[in-house]
């Protein structure tokens, strides 16, 4: 159960997931060189006011810190009228809570505005990175930008339905700019050579170091999330969008705080080899069971009750929530409630129930060696395998009775 209550909780601080940036990252937008007198131009542009800044900030060493953040400051002549507006905000010390109402689409989030010193001393409190970047929009679209930001802070527009990469905090900023520039953001064009990372696969770095994080975005999140991103959906992480903002308007980012901790790491373990061994470890008493002839029930209880109230939690989060990748999660395929029939059944019928699932699971390693099937969820399959293998296809040895002692009064037979 504490596997569900951490897929939730994992789930819920994703939801607005924002990954900091890769040094190595090849992936940018095509900008020309620009000219002395364009340089000159967006420096005064920038430098007018209002001021509008991007923010964005990088890892912490909590787990709702794993990913980056992003908001947007306006700041004025005078410095008590400055505000930085965060579409971030929920409620993290009820991450259950919050992951509830983000898997059933509620508005479990919600904008808001503060002074630039109380939200960033947040950040520095937290050993964040801290970048900012002072954006060269002409008078217009400043304003187009700020009447946005006041009208969604207001309490009747505030809340909002979190998407982890289709309306997050930072795709509502790139959105903002993108709009007040005439689509300027989703004109960009990105070069050299691609890197081929899905969206999982970006999700995945705010994790590296933390395999219980990374298995539950293998196993919870539904095979939509397999593809390659464009540019534009890429700015769903802040550094794409503060590489956008340096590459299209030449907004130098700026460093308000430098991170004292660790660096982030730009690789280690999948967790897939851990979670293949401890499949393999929750299986074996029932092979053990099988083996010696006895007490075949309660190893399959052992082993598979997880597995079902996994794949329970699984199959309900597909049936009420709205959000494409928890609704087609192909780890419904292989966490099946229906698997405790094992436990149930008759031997007979446990055994045809058993090579069923065999078939089954053959069928899915299948469509996972040709790509049918997207999600990496080859350590997965081993769950139900083991048992089922063993049930359906392993002779059962029964136990024999104890021989009754021989009678001494017994006289033997001639």
């Amino acid at each position: 159960m504490s596997v569900v209550r951490s897929s939730l909780a994992v789930l819920a601080l994703l939801a607005g997931a924002s990954l900091p940036a890769r040094a190595d990252a090849p992936f940018v937008p095509v900008a020309a060189a620009p000219s002395a007198a364009d340089q000159e131009a967006r420096a005064r542009l920038a430098a007018e006011w209002p001021v509008i800044e991007l923010v964005t900030m990088g890892i912490g060493s909590l787990i709702w810190e794993r990913h980056g953040h992003i908001v947007l400051c306006v700041r004025h002549p005078d410095p008590r009228r400055d505000l930085c507006y965060n579409y971030g905000i929920g409620d993290f010390r009820r991450p259950l809570q919050m992951g509830w109402g983000f898997f059933r689409g509620t508005n479990s989030f919600w904008a808001g505005a503060d002074s630039p010193a109380d939200m960033l001393a947040i950040y520095r409190y937290t050993d964040r990175t801290i970048w900012s970047q002072a954006l060269p929009l002409t008078a217009e679209q400043k304003q187009k930008v700020i009447a946005k930001l006041q009208r969604d802070v207001l309490e009747e527009n505030k809340y909002y339905s979190y998407d982890h990469f289709w309306d997050n905090c930072t795709t509502r900023v790139r959105d903002i700019l993108d709009d007040a520039t005439g689509g300027q953001l989703r004109a960009q064009k990105a070069t050299g050579e691609p890197d081929h990372r899905t969206i999982r696969a970006l999700a995945r770095e705010g994790f590296y170091g933390m395999r219980l994080p990374l298995l539950i975005t293998d196993l919870a999140m539904g095979r939509v999330t397999d593809r390659q991103p464009t540019y534009y959906e890429r700015m769903f992480l802040p550094q794409y969008m503060r590489q956008a903002a340096q590459q299209l308007w030449g907004a130098e980012p700026r460093v308000l705080y430098q991170r004292r901790g660790p660096p982030e790491l730009e690789d280690g373990p999948s967790g897939r080899g851990l979670l293949a061994l401890v499949l393999l470890a929750l299986g074996l008493p029932v092979v053990l069971a099988q083996w010696r002839g006895r007490f075949l029930r309660t190893a399959l209880t052992v082993t598979l009750l997880p597995q079902v109230l996994l794949g329970l939690a699984f199959w309900a989060l597909a049936v009420i929530s709205p959000l494409s990748y928890v609704r087609y999660n192909e780890s419904c395929l292989i966490f099946l409630p229906l698997d405790f029939l094992m436990v149930v059944l008759p031997a007979a019928l446990a055994r045809k129930y058993a090579r069923a699932r065999v078939g089954m699971l053959v069928v899915i390693a299948a469509l996972l060696a040709v790509g049918v099937l997207k999600q990496p969820l080859w350590a997965a399959l081993l769950g139900p395998l083991v048992p089922a293998l063993a049930v359906g296809f392993w002779p059962r040895k029964i136990a024999a009775a104890p021989r009754a002692p021989a009678d001494p009064k017994r006289k033997p037979k001639r």
